[in-house]
């Protein structure tokens, strides 16, 4: 009996696992080698965690065996799922070369759906042969990933609750706050964010509420697409703070990293807000950074030299009708390759600022690429502007038609 119960999970186990075979092109050090019919296989090994397996792995002459990434956190939406991780441990299948090269790491960014698969995986050999190389698998043709979005921008999923034997209030899907957090006082921190049905489109919106630790410090509302921590009872310390690491694998409640990725140069941020606080002067924040995909932390606790980009708004100001912003990234880096997002939105720009009763509403969180703009933009003479809503690319809101690129109703179009 146990033997049959041992066959019929290994038969299940291998429905999971799904084989691609194309072409892989290597790069070391500038040099190009091109490898016809390599395999790679990826078993979903438990739920958004999956297994990464080139097959029979060769460079130049050295035959490596199976180059094996494990518990690799994957996210999948209409049927297209997406790997990227970096500095994961790896198996090497030839024990001479795994005894030879120990302590290697590779970097995973992979595509996938039943038939598909792209994937670049930079194994990186600097210290033990003074190598990074890289194989690139497939065609990024295969897949349109040239304007990724951030997961659950328009805050419609809300994943698990109470209900469904969370023991802590939901959170957005992709999203996360205090119920999700680390550190050694969360239990203190209390729960910050919120369903809500004041929407600017759809059903929901996030709603992020600050309140009071034994009703004398201010905490505030935070909501994220890295993970929180809190480790510090002065909230200004960076052990206080919202993160990304995309060789962290561990997965929150919904079964989802806590990373959002993004390989891609967005212009802009955009996003709707209504703000209420009953303190004169206090101001809502909202930071976005697009990072190489090593680990970074907001508020910083040293310099990083891992951001591609940043785009800060530190003065949301008290709205009570849904209010669009706008704020453009601004690129530090060419070098460095973009490969996750850390956006967080807060109460009060201040750490334990306020007065403890702030409400920030927050929807429709979009990113804006200009090519994108561009390639959709209608060009009309002046149309009428009875019953519209008119922004400029800035986000501020316009009463007349403007020369130049306009926002009416949501759609782009051009005067001249």
């Amino acid at each position: 009996m146990k033997k049959i119960l041992t066959l019929i999970a290994f038969l299940v186990s291998s429905l999971s696992a799904m084989a691609y075979t194309d072409n892989l092109v290597l790069s070391v050090d500038g040099e190009f080698m091109e490898v016809p019919n390599s395999v790679v296989l990826i078993e979903n090994t438990s739920e958004n965690l999956y297994k990464f397996v080139m097959k029979n792995f060769q460079m130049d002459e050295i035959q490596m065996g199976d180059i094996t990434v494990e518990n690799v956190p994957g996210v999948t939406i209409n049927g297209v799922t997406r790997l990227n991780v970096t500095q994961l441990p790896v198996h090497i299948g030839s024990s001479m070369w795994a005894s030879l090269l120990s302590d290697v790491t590779v970097n995973v960014s992979a595509t996938f759906n039943e038939e598909k698969l792209y994937a670049v995986v930079e194994i990186d050999l600097r210290e033990q042969l003074d190598q990074m190389v890289v194989g690139e698998f497939g065609s990024k043709d295969y897949f349109d990933t040239s304007y990724p979005q951030l997961l659950n921008g328009g805050f419609e999923d809300w994943g698990v609750d109470a209900e469904n034997g969370a023991d802590k209030v939901s959170e957005p899907r992709y999203w996360h706050s205090f119920s999700s957090a680390s550190g050694s006082l969360v239990e203190l921190t209390g729960e910050h964010c919120f369903i809500s049905t004041d929407a600017h489109n759809g059903q929901y919106s996030a709603c992020v509420k600050a309140s009071k630790v034994f009703g004398l410090v201010v905490a505030n509302g935070t909501l994220t697409t890295g993970r929180l921590n809190a480790d510090a009872m002065i909230a200004a310390d960076p052990k206080n703070h919202s993160a990304i690491d995309l060789s962290v694998t561990e997965l929150d409640r919904n079964k989802n990293p806590f990373y959002q990725i993004l390989d891609a140069r967005p212009d802009s941020i955009v996003f709707y807000v209504k703000y209420s606080t009953g303190l004169e002067g206090t101001l809502a924040n909202m930071s976005a950074y697009i990072t190489d995909g090593t680990y970074y932390q907001a508020p910083e606790d040293n310099t990083y030299e891992n951001k591609v980009a940043v785009a800060e708004k530190p003065d949301i100001a008290p709205c009570t009708e849904w209010t669009r912003i706008s704020v453009p990234f601004t690129y530090l880096s060419e070098e460095l390759k973009p490969k996750a997002i850390l956006v967080t939105f807060s109460t009060c720009v201040t750490p334990g600022g306020g007065a403890g009763d702030e409400v920030l509403l927050v929807d429709d969180v979009e990113l804006i690429y200009k090519a994108q703009q561009e390639a959709s933009i209608t060009t009309l003479s002046r149309p009428s502007t009875d019953n519209t809503t008119i922004y400029d690319l800035q986000g501020c809101r316009r009463t007349t038609l403007q020369r130049g690129i306009n926002i009416v109703n949501g759609k782009k179009i051009i005067i001249k």
